[in-house]
């Protein structure tokens, strides 16, 4: 028994003759014939009797066509719900993003994205690079948003974009009124890490050589808050993401100092697992942050 073959049941049983329901289904009236007989070689009933010129469902063929309908509903259904599907009317999406871009950077995207996409139900997992990486291989989450380089080859990186880095102090600090400031200075003054695996360190060392060796870190912090907390209460200085120090630097309770001859920018990743099944909320989503952020 196939599909094909209960279609073509269902059609005989309204048209009442095999000439209409092989015209109703452009087939020839034996492939009707074979259809229907094969229908009933399967289920090893009679489904039709002819009476007076008509085929009329036997008793098997009336249970046969509740049986039917209930296929053909539940098969449109389906058809109407993946339309639904395809449309955006409904899905989910599950996004991992390392603690940065989690907390400065991610809420704006999603709230412009939600406000077009309203129906599409988010989750957001935070955490380090490495942990994305990991909940990722795990099948856990269909797209990460990380600072840090992934190691494995069974990741698949999408597109990227660059987020400024700046050396922050307090108002209080010596430096908070220099126009700006020579790398070897770095090493002179307490220095503020925040969390590792986050990529910072990277950067500072391929934009500023072995001026990174010799910093002399006063604290290391599980997180860029505590680092500008710190920072704030003059304990030392540090390079954040410009995106998290916004409202400091408005506020004037940080301050921004340039490095001389130095352009500190970190690479933004967009990744997702190999092989991984893409949904159209996931394509509308990657077409959203190539929009956002055009190469």
């Amino acid at each position: 028994m196939d599909i094909h073959q209960l279609k073509t049941f269902i059609t005989l049983a309204k048209t009442s003759h095999f000439s209409r329901a092989a015209e109703q289904l452009f087939l020839t009236q034996p492939a009707v014939s074979n259809h229907i007989k094969a229908l009933e070689e399967y289920y090893q009933v009679t489904l039709f009797q002819k009476i007076d010129q008509k085929y009329v469902m036997t008793e098997p063929g009336k249970i046969m066509y509740g049986y039917a309908e209930r296929v053909f509903n539940l098969l449109n259904e389906a058809k109407r719900s993946l339309d639904g599907f395809n449309r955006l009317d409904f899905g989910s999406l599950f996004i991992g993003a390392s603690s940065n871009i989690g907390v400065y950077v991610l809420p704006k995207l999603l709230g412009e994205f939600k406000s077009r996409h309203p129906k599409i139900e988010i989750q957001v997992s935070i955490g380090p690079t490495y942990l994305i990486e990991s909940k990722m291989l795990a099948n856990e989450i269909d797209i990460g948003i990380v600072e840090a380089p992934t190691r494995s080859t069974e990741i698949v990186h999408l597109l990227h974009w660059e987020e400024k880095l700046s050396l922050i102090v307090s108002p209080r600090h010596p430096w908070s009124n220099a126009n700006k400031i020579d790398p070897t200075q770095l090493s002179d003054v307490p220095f503020i890490v925040g969390e590792k695996g986050s990529g910072t360190k990277k950067v500072m060392a391929d934009a500023l050589g072995e001026v990174v060796n010799k910093l002399r870190v006063l604290l290391e912090l599980g997180s860029t808050e505590a680092v500008k907390k710190a920072v704030e209460e003059n304990l030392g200085v540090s390079v954040v993401m410009d995106c998290s120090v916004t409202r400091e630097l408005k506020q004037k309770t940080l301050k921004a100092v340039v490095i001389s001859e130095t352009d500190l920018k970190k690479r933004i990743n967009v990744i997702h697992l190999k092989g991984k099944y893409l949904t159209p909320a996931f394509n509308e989503f990657v077409r959203f942050l190539h929009r956002t952020y055009p190469a």
